[in-house]
């Protein structure tokens, strides 16, 4: 499948119906998704995991694109949500109700796919990272401008390095109340890490 196409197909990708605040609950824009999911695909990665997979939309892309996909998410209705795209795009997902934190799968994943909390006030978006680089021989993941020297102890600790670091801009619409404005164009950067085996 082309890239293109897997973006339209990610564009009916239904979104959070009520996002939580204290999950930094996002909707991954469909093009960034599929940005991700294609980067991954074409490095010959077969077996994924999507460790807060919200709605589903990256672990949806990727079960598009052939591969065997986990998904992870704590919140049920989310879950639900995920669990009725991949349904309506008719794609096979394994899809695990759990806290990324308490996961602990019993095998190793070729990549982990991830649009973690970008909370710079707390560590929840490091918890995310910790996980993945223990579970992943590739994490493709995204975090917000200024996570790299974070990133890179963690990586150094975990014995995995930075491959790829691509700035994006994304248009994040207002989800909350305490919104002011209709979209904030936030940047962003996408990380691709390899393990050092």
């Amino acid at each position: 499948m082309k890239k293109a196409h897997l973006t339209r197909k990610l564009s009916e990708i239904q979104a959070f119906e009520s996002p939580r605040v204290e999950l930094e609950q996002y909707q991954t824009p469909p093009q960034l998704a599929a940005d991700i999911v294609y980067t991954c695909y074409m490095q010959g990665n077969r077996e994924v995991i999507d460790l807060g997979t919200g709605t589903g939309i990256i672990a949806v892309g990727a079960a598009l694109m052939g591969m065997n996909v986990t998904a992870v998410e704590v919140d049920r209705k989310a879950l639900q949500t995920a669990r009725e795209n991949a349904e309506s795009l008719d794609v096979d997902i394994d899809f695990v109700e759990k806290d990324v934190s308490n996961y602990s799968p019993e095998k190793v994943f070729d990549a982990v796919l991830m649009n973690p909390p970008f909370n710079v006030q707390s560590d929840e978006g490091l918890l995310f990272w910790r996980k993945a680089l223990e579970i992943g021989d590739s994490v493709y993941g995204l975090a917000g401008k200024g996570f790299k020297p974070r990133l890179k102890r963690l990586c150094s600790e975990l014995n995995h390095r930075i491959a790829v670091c691509e700035a994006y801009t994304i248009g994040l619409p207002s989800s909350y109340d305490f919104h002011t404005e209709s979209v904030k164009d936030t940047p962003v950067d996408l990380y691709v890490t390899e393990s050092k085996k």
